[in-house]
Parts: structure tokens; sequence; C-alpha cells
């Protein structure tokens, strides 16, 4: 039982610390989709451990250390652990199974606010409940230091974004067909952001001042970057609808390891839908010479709804090595493995694949070309499911 509850606390501190996104965390765990993907599981287990901690009692008659505050300590974590349970999985389960209903941005993520609180709790109740053993145990030294850890890392999730964001204004709001493109213009200091890298982005506009993650699809040499969103939920919605020219944005970043720097002298770039945008910045930074060499396929249900083409065509022109191929699903038929085999017009098996679209057709892909003998030699992407 101290076990299991000992595994759960310090599982809780370890993701308090994961949530703070602190550079040297998205390092370690190789890109902050990466640390959301470890973070989500991180709180299965303490949930599972909590559970089994609080399930399974042990006789501890004559070994308790009588303290004033040992009952409290035990009648919040009995508090606690329901709490605990409902805001867990309020995170798993998003959305519900077969059901068309979400569950709102605002409650999830005030919900995951709420766990930090239910921690602090926690933290009461191990430091004051003193069966069978007391503080100076190693285990409660222990315990102790993950407190500390964790609350530490829950204060500055609270307070370091207010630091790392940075003041821009936004001067251009333009409503393509498969997307609001919104260009952002530095107020001071601008982030430090790398192409195919993401940012936390909030808006002064009535309704928008909840920060949500979005790849940057163009940065510009003078601290200048540009967004490329997709409506897909009531945030991206209002973005489209309430946005104006003039209007404030807070920037936090950037972030993100998907960087095609890292992928040899031969790639395959494969963008499906607004997944273009990683590939929008990639392109724009590709040198005249000198660059690997890179074919981008682009699938779209329909010309117009591809984003970008004039900077892709242009990126090709200037580019010689660098190959750009528009899958348009209604007129070219269904995108898949040996549509993309027949698309780049080199061997697949020798290079590195670069991926940003629905996972779903990343597996076919994947799995696809297995089956034709043509596996890349190494799959890249990111996870973009931050909660």
């Amino acid at each position: 039982m101290i076990a299991l509850g000992a595994t759960a606390f310090s599982l809780m501190a370890l993701n308090l610390l994961v949530a703070t996104r602190a550079p040297g965390v998205d390092r370690m765990f190789g890109g902050l989709d990466q640390v959301y993907f470890a973070h989500k599981w991180f709180g299965i287990l303490a949930l599972a451990c909590a559970f089994l901690h609080q399930q399974i009692k042990i006789s501890t008659d004559g070994k308790e250390v009588q303290q004033a505050l040992s009952a409290a300590a035990v009648e919040v974590a009995e508090i606690a652990f329901p709490v605990l349970l409902v805001l867990v999985l309020i995170s798993f389960f998003k959305r519900l199974p077969k059901v068309p209903f979400e569950i709102p941005y605002q409650i999830w993520r005030w919900s995951h606010r709420l766990l930090g609180v239910v921690f602090a709790a926690l933290a009461f109740h191990q430091f004051f409940v003193k069966a069978p053993f007391d503080n100076n145990a190693l285990l409660a030294t222990h315990l102790n230091v993950m407190a500390v850890i964790g609350l530490a890392s829950y204060g500055w999730t609270i307070g370091g974004p207010l630091l790392r964001r940075r003041k821009y204004t936004v001067t251009a709001v333009t409503k393509h067909a498969a997307a609001t493109i919104v260009d952002l213009e530095p107020v001071g200091k601008g982030i430090d952001v790398r192409p195919g890298g993401f940012a936390f982005v909030s808006f002064g506009a009535k309704g928008l001042g909840e920060p949500h993650p979005f790849t940057v699809s163009e940065v510009r040499p003078n601290g200048g970057i540009q967004f490329s969103i997709r409506g897909l939920g009531d945030f991206t919605k209002r973005v489209r609808d309430g946005l104006l020219p003039g209007d404030v944005a807070r920037v936090e970043g950037g972030y993100g390891r998907f960087d095609y720097r890292a992928g040899g002298p031969r790639q395959v770039w494969v963008a499906a839908g607004i997944g273009i945008t990683p590939f929008l910045s990639f392109a724009d930074s590709l040198p005249a010479t000198g660059a690997p060499e890179i074919c981008l396929v682009y699938c779209v249900r329909t010309e117009a709804e591809g984003v970008g083409l004039d900077r892709l065509r242009r990126a090709a022109e200037r580019t010689s090595s660098f190959t750009f191929k528009l899958h348009v699903s209604e007129a070219d038929g269904r995108f898949d493995a040996a549509r993309l085999v027949a698309l780049v017009p080199f061997d697949i098996t020798g290079a590195a694949l670069w991926f940003c679209g629905p996972a779903p057709l990343r597996v076919a892909l994947a799995k696809g070309l297995k089956g034709l003998g043509k596996s890349p030699r190494s799959m890249h992407f990111e996870r973009f499911e931050f909660r």
C-alpha cells in the first residue's frame, strides 16, 4: 500500500514538472509533443496506483505516530481521491466514445489546473500522515522532495507563461478556403522559433483569451510570424469570425523538434490538409543551393483548399533540389502508399519521410509502404493532441 501511494504521488509530481513546458524537459523527451504524450500516461499510471493505494488496507495497530493533524491528513486524502478520479477521467475521456460530444476546452483546461490543487492536498496528506513511518524515514524524505518539486512546478505553470509570453500585433487576417491565415508582428522582442516549430497563442479579442498551440507557417527575418489555422473547434471558429487587424496577440514559444535539417541528404515530405503548415516554413528556409534532395507531396481534396501553393512553387523554382507535387483527391483519386511512390522521383527506401496530417493516414501510408517493400529509412512526425 505504501509503495503504491508513494508511486502515485511521485508520478503526480513528475507530471506537474513536465507540464511546465521547461526547455530542458522538452529536450529530454525529444519535443513538447512527446512530453504531452508521456504526461498523459503518467497521469493514467498515477491514477491506477492511487486507486490501488486507496483500496488496499493494512493493519497499523501500535505503529501510528500520534499527531493532531494525522486524522485530518487521512480525511483530506479521502476527499482528494474522488476529485482526482473525476479530473483525470475528464482529461482522458475528452471525447466520449461513439457520442458526438467533446468536453469544452475551457472545462478541460480548468480540470488540469485543479489537479495542482489536488496535489497540494495530497502533499498535506503525505506530510502529516504518520502511519507506519515518520519524517525521519528515507521514504518520507523522498516524498517531501517530490512535494516541493510538484508544488514549485505547479506555481511555475500558473505564473511562468506570463513571463514567457511576447506581445504581438495582428497585421492581417486572411480567410482562405481551408484556413484562417493570421499575420503577426512583434511589439518589442518576439519569440525564438525555428521553421517547423509551434507556439501557444492567445488574442485580446473577446472569447480568444485562452492560449492554444498552432504550428508557425512562416518565420520572417524581422521577427514577424504567421499562423494558418483551420476551423476545427469553437476557438478557431471565433478566430475566423472575430479576429481583426490591430488586435493584440500574446505568443509563447517556440516549441517542437520537427526539423528537416536532421533528416539526411534525401527526404520525402508528406502533408495532408492543414498539415502543410510546417512545410511552408521549411520550404521558405531552403537555400538556393546546398539543400537536401526533397520531394514534397501535398494532398488536398480540391486545389482551392491548398494553402500556400504559390510559396511552394516559388521554393521549387528557387531551389533546384526541391520538388513539389500536388495531389488533388477529387481529380486524382484516393491518396495512398502506391500513389506516393509514383509521385516521388527517387527511391523512398533510402529517404527520410516527414509527415504532418491525420494520424490514420500516417498509419495507412506506413503500412502500405511496408507492404510495397518501400519503407523509408526513417519516419518523422509530431503528435499534436495536447488534450
